[in-house]
């Protein structure tokens, strides 16, 4: 266990709580005494812990004082009796059997008070032992919530980034004098329907741009293919329909025209040639 966290496993925290075992503490004595930082985190919480016994003392009770004043004055009394035993006759002096009782006497008040200072020691250990314990917890879930945090904000950066690199390629292609431009029509299947291809002839790099597409049923699965001259069509992917969104799609080596078909969801090894809903030449 490091220095750090010896410090943070409260073990001097319960030191200074006097909650430890006579060895333990001398552990934590000899650890203070060759680690400085334990040192100095030690004097520390022993300063806020004076500092926690002095705001939160309780004041004695009134009658407690008053029977305390009595038996310093009973006290005062034997003793002037007693220094005074030279000049005085027998007579004067009072039996053993008074003193005794005298003394008998001071025994009640004393043990009420040592009961009294020991319950307000033990209730100022106890409020000690429960502030320190309740700073723990809360450090703990702070930083808990400070991790959560700190993971919840990098997984934003990761995405930022992802996009901020995506964003970049786009750029990249659609200002680059390899990248072609395919207008994909609608056919009898979806007049209406249009998409946009952005195809760079070198990196081989595919972008989908939908213009107009119907929603596909849930079943069901728009299919991007692209017409090699040698291979025929070939799969660039299944996509659902986000309108006014730039996908990147599967590279297409070499391509003469660009379609989109519907299909079942998963796609399709062969397109349907009944769903097609658009269709455009390379270079038309």
């Amino acid at each position: 266990m490091n220095t750090k966290e010896y410090i943070e496993s409260g073990v001097l925290d319960l030191y200074v709580s006097g909650l430890l075992s006579i060895e333990e503490m001398r552990d934590v004595e000899m650890k203070s005494c060759q680690n400085a930082d334990i040192k100095t985190e030690l004097v520390s919480l022993q300063s806020a812990m004076e500092r926690f016994a002095f705001k939160y003392a309780v004041s004695p009770r009134p009658e407690v004082k008053e029977k305390v004043m009595k038996a310093i004055q009973v006290k005062s009394e034997t003793a002037k009796i007693v220094s005074l035993s030279d000049k005085t006759t027998e007579k004067q002096l009072p039996s053993s059997e008074d003193k005794v009782k005298d003394i008998h006497s001071l025994k009640p008040v004393m043990l009420q008070l040592l009961i009294a200072a020991c319950v307000v020691l033990l209730a100022i250990m106890s409020g000690i032992a429960f502030y320190f314990s309740n700073q723990f917890n809360q450090s703990q879930e702070q930083v808990a919530q400070l991790e959560e945090q700190q993971s919840g904000i990098s997984r934003q950066v990761d995405n930022l980034q992802l996009a901020l690199n995506q964003n970049v390629e786009k750029v990249q292609l659609l200002t680059d004098a390899n990248t072609v431009r395919v207008t994909m029509k609608g056919t009898d299947k979806s007049p209406a329907s249009i998409a946009l291809i952005y195809w760079n002839s070198e990196s081989k790099v595919v972008y989908l741009d939908i213009k107009a597409l119907p929603p596909a049923a849930a079943d069901k699965q728009y299919q991007l293919w692209f017409i090699d001259p040698k291979a025929g069509p070939v799969s660039a992917g299944v996509f659902d329909v986000k309108t006014g969104e730039i996908m990147k799609m599967i590279n297409a080596p070499a391509a003469a025209a660009f379609a989109v078909t519907l299909e079942p969801r998963g796609g399709s090894i062969n397109p349907t040639m009944d769903q097609m809903y658009v269709m455009g030449t390379v270079n038309s």
